[in-house]
């Protein structure tokens, strides 16, 4: 149904936006023109967020559609059905989008950490391209742009099993520059983070694939739902640990110890980051449950159905909650 499903992936980037902008505000971390005369200004400020969270977004749409071609639509022999074309379609499309977000962040994120205005970064090409977050980005760009050329047409699940490969690959690269380098605890709090990243984009990506691709066939979506509980569950558990490690590391370097975190926790707006989106983490444990109750009624393929809405309502939390994840990579 493409009119509900526009609707919902419009409503899924007004909440998360929302969220991203209120969670920065409270945190008191908003952009600020701080570069003054002849910095890259407030509005390239503001790009920054926007643009990790347009690619966050268009990561999760790669790796759900990726997700059911290769797992939830997987079919017997190994050629892809009609919706598992159709998936890694979608996964091309969303890659682009990711590709052109991690371009435009390694633009941005030189300005920013240049205090350059943009038009004039071509002057200190050097300098931008050894900024280690600015060639994490254009590596991810090239590994996103190379996976959605060569998933475009593939006909296999197999083929496109390599390209989930891929897609975990350039999650790596931002991942392990995402904390400033001075941090002592930054080796576990990385290693955590990569972990709770591709955990994270798993889940909620597999639940969007679920809602995209699922419903194609009334015989069929029980075994994708299935599949989906299967990933679900251990994504979900993956998710827990490694954010409770990656966080735990981040709050012990913030307040010079481990035994420093709860007071970092409710004096710091870190903390009270972490804080609400562990309150939404837990939301979506109650709704996860509240899903797999429903999955087994009658006629699930009927969009009024109590499921459905369950799904839906969860899909808005998990936006929420990527808006969050943005708003603590901001929160320094």
């Amino acid at each position: 149904m493409p009119g509900r499903l526009v609707a919902g992936g419009v409503a899924a980037v007004l909440v998360a936006s929302v969220a991203l902008v209120a969670a920065l505000y409270a945190a008191g971390s908003e952009p600020q023109d701080a570069g003054g005369i002849g910095g890259p200004g407030t509005f390239v400020s503001w790009l920054l967020p926007m643009l990790r969270l347009i690619s966050t977004l268009a990561t999760v749409g790669c790796a759900g559609a990726l997700l059911a071609a290769v797992v939830l639509l997987r079919i017997e022999g190994g050629p892809l059905g009609v919706q598992g074309r159709r998936a890694v379609r979608d996964a091309s499309n969303s890659a682009i989008i990711w590709a052109v977000c991690a371009f435009a962040g390694a633009i941005v994120t030189a300005s920013l950490l240049l205090n350059t205005p943009v038009r004039l970064l071509r002057l200190r090409l050097d300098d931008a391209l050894g900024v280690p977050e600015v060639k994490a980005l254009l590596i991810t760009g090239i590994l996103v742009l190379a996976l959605a050329i060569g998933i475009r047409r593939v006909q296999t699940s197999s083929a496109a099993g390599l390209g989930v490969l891929v897609a975990i690959a350039a999650l790596v690269p931002t991942a392990v520059t995402a904390y400033p380098r001075n941090e002592s605890y930054v080796v576990l709090a990385g290693a955590a983070l990569v972990i709770h990243v591709i955990a994270a984009t798993t889940w909620v990506g597999g639940l969007a694939g679920l809602v995209r691709y699922g419903r194609a066939s009334r015989t069929g979506l029980p075994i994708v739902l299935e599949r989906y509980g299967q990933v679900a569950l251990i994504s979900s558990i993956a998710v827990l640990i490694s954010g409770l490690i990656s966080a735990a590391g981040r709050l012990a370097a913030r307040g010079g110890g481990w035994g420093s975190i709860i007071d970092t926790v409710t004096e710091d707006a870190y903390g009270g980051l972490l804080i609400a989106k562990v309150a939404a983490f837990l939301l979506l444990i109650v709704l996860a449950a509240l899903h797999r109750s429903r999955s087994d009624a009658p006629d699930l393929l009927d969009s009024a159905r109590p499921f459905w809405r369950v799904v839906g309502i969860e899909l808005l939390i998990m936006a929420v909650t990527l808006g969050l994840s943005v708003a603590l990579s901001q929160t320094v």
